[in-house]
């Protein structure tokens, strides 16, 4: 009687132990899962986190379908191709309308049946695009939702202007001054600039007492407004000058971040 008392009660305490140790196993999986979880979801947001937009206007969808077309890799083979065919044939395989502004090339002597001899491969579409047209003077851009092609000095007249918001580069006039000198000495795309401040010169007195208005328009080039209430640059340049200034300071914001790294503090 008593070895079968001893023996309900052993097997009680293995049961109770087999459930103390399930129920532990369970609390464990239960933290382990809800862990995976947490971690999922915060690399899920570390994935979606968006950049911060460089400037304003942003670039329509239209705009970003051109821009990620032009930055995609191409195949140029052309043994004496028309100019039309070579921009039908990029326009067919990249899924992008691509025209030709004849009147621009009528101006240059040329038509859209000038010849191109080229072969590129493992290049972007935009360099290609470079290669190809920068021989006969031309160039291209991207306007009303179309890559047009056209001449270089078609081109250099047509200004866009953009908001770039600069506040973590500057706080201060000298800091603003300063970013203003480093877009204009860098000569990107080639871009031209007016004298900077030119709009805002006071009319000079002649030696006959009469008023002289300094007329910005007389100057070529593309212009820089610095607008502290709203920590921002106001550019007007080029497309190929805009697209560099995108460049140029994502380069000094990674320049800023890899310094930071380096010395463990704020810049």
């Amino acid at each position: 009687m008593k070895y079968k008392v001893q023996s309900g009660n052993r097997r009680y305490l293995m049961i109770v132990l087999c459930l103390f140790v399930m129920n532990c196993l369970i609390i464990q999986s239960y933290a382990d899962e809800k862990q995976v979880t947490k971690n999922d979801q915060s690399s899920k947001s570390v994935k979606t986190k968006k950049v911060r937009q460089l400037f304003y206007p942003a670039l329509t969808e239209r705009e970003e379908t051109l821009q990620n077309a032009l930055d995609s890799e191409a195949e140029a083979n052309f043994p004496d191709v028309p100019l039309e065919e070579v921009a039908n044939y990029f326009s067919e395989m990249h899924k992008v309308p691509i025209k030709i502004q004849s009147k621009a090339l009528e101006n240059l002597g040329i038509s859209a049946e000038e010849p191109v001899d080229v072969e590129l491969s493992k290049i972007s579409l935009k360099n290609a695009l470079l290669q190809i047209l920068d021989p006969l003077e031309l160039t291209f851009v991207v306007d009303r939702e179309m890559i047009l092609i056209t001449s270089k000095e078609y081109a250099s007249e047509m200004m866009k202007t953009r908001v770039y918001p600069v506040g973590d580069f500057c706080s201060t006039p000298d800091d603003y001054n300063a970013l203003e000198a480093v877009i204009r000495n860098a000569r990107l795309a080639e871009a031209e600039w007016k004298p900077s401040g030119i709009s805002g010169l006071s009319p000079a007195i002649t030696t006959y007492g009469s008023a002289v208005k300094v007329d910005a328009y007389k100057y070529d080039g593309g212009t820089i407004s610095i607008l502290p209430q709203s920590k921002s640059l106001v550019i007007s340049q080029t497309y190929h000058a805009q697209n560099a200034i995108v460049d140029l300071l994502t380069q000094l914001r990674q320049a800023r971040a890899d310094q930071q790294k380096t010395s463990g503090q704020d810049l």
